[in-house]
């Protein structure tokens, strides 16, 4: 081959046709280097800004989970022409965290906001795995850029969560012939119901949007082999290939085939993948965040509540969680989804408010007014249809962007197979940007009629506010909850004592127990004093788990999934408060000689954000560095981290610095 592209040379190189014989010879070339087992790594110097993308992995049970993935979208200038290739960042541990920080309190939004990589350099150690390498002394802040230069705005996407959403489902076979077992017909049937699958994406997004968003599979034409499915083959194999360079061959390989630049005239672009192979598997799906691209392997491609996940992050949501389990809030999709076939659930408060599905019927409650208070009537999202003019998500603004949303979870309608506090008001709070933003979301408390949660020190005021269930009735339709939203001021007290935290089961004597339990707690005893920061199991899992199982819900088998932590069985006493009552308060490591009060008990307790620390300990038991970071999560308390802990030692102790 070699000498017949010398023999031609000598006629051509002085034409056109020369250098595009040349640029259509050349992948296969590296392609079949790349074959024999020999690699090059081309360096090149970044001559523009790109666009900062993030991407979420969704863990298959008795695996660990996988952090988020942050990239960059590169420039068509340094992809060799080609729009749409996303580069992972190579960043040092506090770079990566700083960056994850700004994500996650809603500062950066992935899929919009840009990087500035003029001058780094992007390295390809095979073919179509690229690389973004920052300088490690860099400040990722000053790297960020929140104006976007007129270029970069054209090619950027907003995710579109309303009206007709044209998707695309890819079936990629690789070099070696690997393809999920699944056909055409099955994929189409599977993930738009097309064959009368009754389960499904389409399914899914209309109804729990009330048809605010219609799904259009395909656009009909003769590219498709199945309605709203394509088939394509990539030049590299999946087995020993990274997520970005499989991505990169399906995204060239797409744009060959139907002659576009993805996403082109679709709003959204599944691919299906046969497995994945080789470190850093163990992930049913993932998805980029904000942004049109999902990718599923083997069988979940065709699993209603993993589409739905994955199209969540699409759609900028982040995950939802309780007590420091990062997918453990089972009253929304964006925890862990249904793993089956037969089902999907919808989503909680602080997403449906992020959502623009229900915007008729959202409100916003400002408690850190003067001796405020109010009753309301709530209508579940589920009888969205019949909520005449009560509203479904009550925002209480706390001025910190860690707001706190309210809903009554009915288990009707669309919302049928919902896992998790059925017929009950949830209250959630995020980590940051207002419930505008992807942010990380927990659920707080799960009420039942006459149960309260009370929130201390609302919003930096000193004032308790507390949201009481006065009664819930779901013998009519709608079903309804009303609640009180007092700051104590003006009316009388609760007519049980405040739960600070959610009971999966509530107690049935209507005093709440001040820590979530998976079983009703058998104590009479009121509970201790409810703290903002939630109690936490003496062993915290930092893992997704299992749905626990509720009584009488049938016909909702599961397949793969997150597994569970362990439960703890239900105490006789009040818990340990979640804030240490050390007079040494202020970020950072204890200074040496410090020495600290004696505590009852030892345990972890999640880090809020905006909460003094005096020390924190990470999850793998490192201390944290100076600026809160958890050198091995890349993640910082305060600033919207997830594994970070308070420290709480038996027995007086001195710091060792």
């Amino acid at each position: 081959p070699l000498i017949t592209l010398i023999l031609i040379s000598m006629r051509l190189s002085s034409s056109a046709a020369f250098w595009a014989l040349l640029a259509s010879t050349a992948p296969h070339v590296l392609e079949a280097k790349q074959a024999k087992g020999l690699r090059r790594k081309l360096v090149a110097t970044a001559t523009s800004e790109c666009t900062i993308m993030a991407k979420e992995y969704l863990a298959i049970e008795g695996e660990p989970h996988r952090e988020m993935g942050l990239a960059c979208e590169l420039d068509p200038d340094d992809a060799g022409g080609i729009s749409g290739i996303r580069a992972p960042l190579n960043l040092s541990p506090h770079q990566r965290a700083d960056l994850m920080g700004m994500i996650f309190s809603g500062e950066v939004d992935p899929g919009v906001d840009m990087l500035d990589i003029e001058g780094d350099e992007i390295t390809e150690n095979k073919v179509f795995d690229k690389e973004v390498k920052i300088d490690p002394v860099v400040s990722m802040g000053t790297k960020v850029s929140k104006a976007p230069s007129a270029k970069a705005r054209k090619q950027r996407r907003l995710a579109l969560t309303t009206g007709d959403l044209n998707m695309l489902l890819v079936r990629v076979t690789d070099v070696n012939g690997l393809v999920y077992s699944d056909d055409a017909t099955t994929m189409s049937d599977e993930v738009f119901g097309t064959g009368g699958d009754p389960a499904n994406l389409k399914s899914g997004l209309e109804e729990c949007s009330w048809n605010k968003i219609n799904v259009v599979p395909g656009l009909g034409d003769s590219n498709e082999v199945a309605t709203g499915v394509i088939e394509v083959t990539i030049g590299i194999s999946i087995n020993g290939s990274s997520d970005s360079a499989i991505e990169a061959a399906a995204l060239t390989a797409v744009n060959a085939q139907l002659g576009i630049s993805l996403p082109g005239p679709y709003d959204y672009v599944l691919f299906s993948l046969e497995d994945c192979y080789g470190p850093g598997c163990g992930w049913a799906a993932y998805a980029y965040v904000n942004s049109w691209n999902s990718y599923y392997v083997a069988e979940y491609y065709g699993q209603p509540g993993v589409l739905l996940h994955e199209l969540g992050h699409n759609f900028n949501l982040a995950h939802s969680g309780l007590n420091g389990a990062e997918y453990a809030d089972h009253t929304c999709t964006m925890g862990n989804p249904h793993f089956s076939d037969d089902g999907f659930q919808c989503f909680n408060p602080a997403k449906n408010f992020q959502l623009d599905w229900y915007d008729d019927s959202e409100i916003t409650e400002d408690p850190r007014t003067a001796a405020y208070s109010n009753t309301l009537t709530l209508v579940g999202i589920g009888e969205y249809d019949n909520r005449g003019g009560n509203p479904v998500v009550v925002r209480l603004e706390t001025g910190t962007g860690a707001d706190y949303f309210v809903g009554f979870n009915r288990a009707t309608g669309p919302n049928s197979l919902n896992d998790l506090g059925d017929d009950q008001v949830n209250i959630i709070q995020v980590e940051g940007g207002n419930g505008q933003s992807y942010s990380q979301s927990w659920l707080r408390a799960l009420l039942s009629a006459n149960q309260s949660y009370a929130i201390s020190n609302f919003g930096g005021t000193g004032k308790t506010v507390t949201i009481t269930v006065n009664s819930i009735d779901i013998s009519t339709a709608p079903g309804t909850a009303v609640i009180s939203i007092s700051d104590g001021t003006s009316t009388p007290s609760p007519t049980s004592n405040p739960s600070s935290e959610p009971s999966l089961n509530p107690s049935v004597s209507g005093e709440p127990s001040s820590t979530p339990s998976l079983n009703p707690s058998g104590s009479s005893a009121p509970s201790t004093e409810p703290s903002s920061v939630p109690s936490m199991s003496s062993q915290p899992s930092s893992e997704p788990s299992l749905k626990p199982s509720v009584a009488g819900k049938a016909g909702k088998s599961k397949g793969k999934g997150p597994p569970s932590p362990p439960t703890n069985p239900p105490t006789p006493s009040p818990s340990v408060s979640a804030s240490p009552t050390s007079e040494k308060k202020g970020k950072g490591k204890a200074n040496k000689g410090d020495v600290f009060e004696t505590f009852s008990s030892s345990a972890k307790f999640i880090c809020q954000k905006h909460e003094p620390l005096f020390t924190t300990i990470c999850e793998f038991g490192d201390a944290a560095e100076e600026d809160g970071i958890c050198e091995r999560q890349g993640q910082k308390c305060g600033k919207g981290g997830r594994k970070c802990y308070f420290a709480e030692c038996a027995g007086e102790l001195e710091a060792s610095g």
